[in-house]
């Protein structure tokens, strides 16, 4: 239906029927008042609605005299997949919409053009009668939540993007004004019409199509084109959404072939961006299919990985440094959290396993915001040890990354924040805490005290990075000789939350220690640390050893000392549970059988030796 004021809208529309076939553009004469939209919002006299609903009838009628089998009805604002119509006559459905999110004004959230009832209401009055307003929410969440997971739901009002059936057609639908009904626009007159006359309506959510509702939306229609094959893709296989992968590379050409093999088929994008590789980086990337962005290196990482972000184009971002690697194991749980994503779900965090023994055990680990939705635009921060600032619905997966170091360690990042010392840049609450781990990592153990100070006098900062400060500080102590200062460090810890695991068996080693070993505070604090449930915060630093294995092992050398061989022997083998392979308890196992037979020996030595009495 051409009814452009504008002609060269009405030259497009006439090029394009002349180079397609079956294109019929239809003038229309009834002229009405001024069709106005501007960067806020569009605004519909009722002259307008109503013209407009007798163009949709005139569709109407010239669908049903050429005994069309569907009619898709669809603006002329929207952008769609084009797998829409197929999918759509595919549900078998008299009526059924496309879903499209809209911001109908500036600073809203999006919504949908589907609802529940009524002219817009977005929840189910059940009970019927006035609802409290928490129930409101509620129920309104619930359905917009519903209709961002890729399915068929019943609904009360569509438009827009609508497929009808010929039997929906010939039943009688229509957008015609129905005299005794209030409700604005035509659509609504649609919806009710189509009800009173049995029809049931539905929206499809697998392919979303896009609104340009305003001109500055254009600049969103060849990223939502872009990700046409990749989502075709998803819906295949079982997946509602798709990812990105995003990584920062400099001189990286042996990790990426180690790293993006266990990857690549997983995701539908990989962004890398070169900082400055020198070797075959950027050649490896191209091999694995990445999209691959150079970006000068400028002493900061969360600049490097923000541009990393500012070029993905799918519904949601994983990063992995160059030197992660997804194990087998892990590989399929990544499938099963990628399958399971859907667009409620604002990030996924992971463990990220650091410390990893030669068996194979993981030793040390924390949890990372690893998934995360791409519309959310959250932003990396800081130059060094940066972080991503996630807030919204955060989800948990058990899927894995394990860092694989094979370079030399260097102190680049020491160096970083010397540079940025010296030049006099102000350091951040978190700058503190990790210029302080820099310090301790390069052996200045002084100096790093002197930050783990400034950093824990602020008051402020993570309590995980508070409890890991004062760990740190601890072990700054003891290669310093303070064993006071080491003591109360590990004490500090426990002004943040319960005991962890990591300060106890701390405490407990500095007891074994002394001359002459204090044994039984020891075993306390080795026992209390077998004892403790792990943190509440999935995002905190865990390290394995001390909540699983190593407390057992000390308990293991103390109960020796003391003699008390059953309990050791039972605290070893606690131990072996833990780590079946660790040499040292292996040792320990032969010692205590050897012991217990050469025990078991004497005791039937000593029974043979006393005389029997008749």
């Amino acid at each position: 239906m051409d009814d452009n004021e504008d002609q060269a809208a009405k030259d497009l529309l006439h090029e394009f029927s002349q180079q397609q076939g079956q294109t019929h553009v239809m003038p229309y004469e009834i002229t009405t008042g001024r069709y106005v939209r501007n960067d806020k919002t569009h605004y519909w006299p009722d002259e307008l609605v109503w013209k407009v609903a007798g163009m949709k009838d005139g569709i109407i009628e010239y669908a049903k005299s050429h005994e069309f089998d569907y009619l898709f009805l669809i603006d002329s604002d929207l952008v769609v997949h084009p797998d829409t119509l197929e999918h759509l006559i595919s549900a078998e459905k008299d009526i059924v919409s496309t879903i499209f999110w809209t911001k109908w004004q500036p600073n809203s959230p999006e919504m949908p053009q589907v609802w529940v009832s009524d002219h817009y209401t977005l929840y189910e009055m059940r009970e019927g009668g006035k609802l409290e307003d928490e129930v409101i929410r509620k129920r309104t969440s619930e359905f917009l939540h519903k209709l961002r997971v890729p399915g068929l739901y019943e609904v009360g009002g569509l438009g827009a993007c609508t497929l009808i059936s010929k039997h929906a057609l010939n039943a009688g639908v229509g957008f015609k004004k129905i005299p005794n009904l209030s409700l604005w626009g035509e659509d609504r007159h649609f919806c009710v019409r189509s009800a009173a006359l049995g029809l049931t309506l539905y929206v499809d959510t697998h392919y979303p199509a896009y609104h340009i509702y305003r001109e500055t939306d254009l600049d969103g229609v060849q990223a939502y084109k872009q990700r046409y094959p990749h989502h075709s893709r998803a819906i295949r296989e079982g997946r509602s959404v798709t990812v990105s992968l995003c990584m920062i590379a400099k001189n990286e050409e042996d990790a990426l072939q180690r790293g993006l093999p266990n990857i690549k088929d997983l995701m539908d994008e990989i962004i890398i961006v070169d900082t400055g590789s020198t070797d075959r980086t950027k050649e490896v990337a191209a091999e694995f299919g990445a999209e691959i962005y150079d970006f000068p290196w400028i002493d900061d990482f969360a600049a490097a990985r923000n541009h990393a972000f500012s070029k993905a184009t799918m519904d949601y971002i994983m990063w992995l440094d160059a030197d992660d690697i997804i194990l087998e194991e892990d590989q399929k749980l990544l499938r099963q959290t990628i399958r399971a994503l859907n667009p409620t779900i604002d990030s996924v965090t992971m463990p990220y396993n650091i410390g990893v023994n030669p068996n194979g055990k993981v030793t040390f680990s924390l949890r990372r915001n690893r998934i995360v939705k791409r519309e959310r635009n959250y932003q990396w921060y800081g130059a060094v040890h940066e972080y991503l600032n996630v807030y919204g619905n955060v989800i948990h997966s058990d899927a894995a990354v394990t860092h694989h170091k094979e370079k030399e360690y260097t102190d680049r990042n020491l160096q970083i924040y010397r540079r940025h010392q010296a030049a006099g840049k102000e350091f951040s609450i978190r700058d503190l805490y990790y210029f302080g781990n820099e310090l301790r990592d390069n052996l200045f153990f002084e100096e790093a005290v002197e930050y783990y100070e400034k950093y824990l006098a602020t008051g402020l900062g993570w309590v995980e990075d508070q409890i890991a400060a004062c760990l740190k500080l601890s072990a700054c102590y003891i290669r310093m000789y303070e064993r006071e200062k080491a003591f109360q460090s590990l004490f500090r810890t426990m002004n943040y939350d319960k005991p962890r695991a990591e300060a106890c068996c701390r405490i407990g080693n500095i007891f074994y220690d002394q001359q002459p070993k204090q044994l039984e505070q020891a075993i306390f604090w080795y026992e209390l640390a077998t004892s403790l449930p792990k943190p509440d915060s999935a995002l905190a630093f865990v390290e394995q050893n001390a909540w699983t294995w190593l407390p057992h092992l000390n308990l293991c050398l103390c109960y020796d000392k003391l003699g008390q061989y059953e309990k050791a022997n039972d605290h070893n083998n606690q131990a072996l549970a833990y780590e079946p392979e660790h040499p040292s308890m292996l040792l320990n196992k032969k010692y205590y059988e050897e012991k217990f037979a050469a025990l078991k020996k004497e005791e039937q030595d000593l029974t043979a030796r006393i005389p029997v009495h008749e």
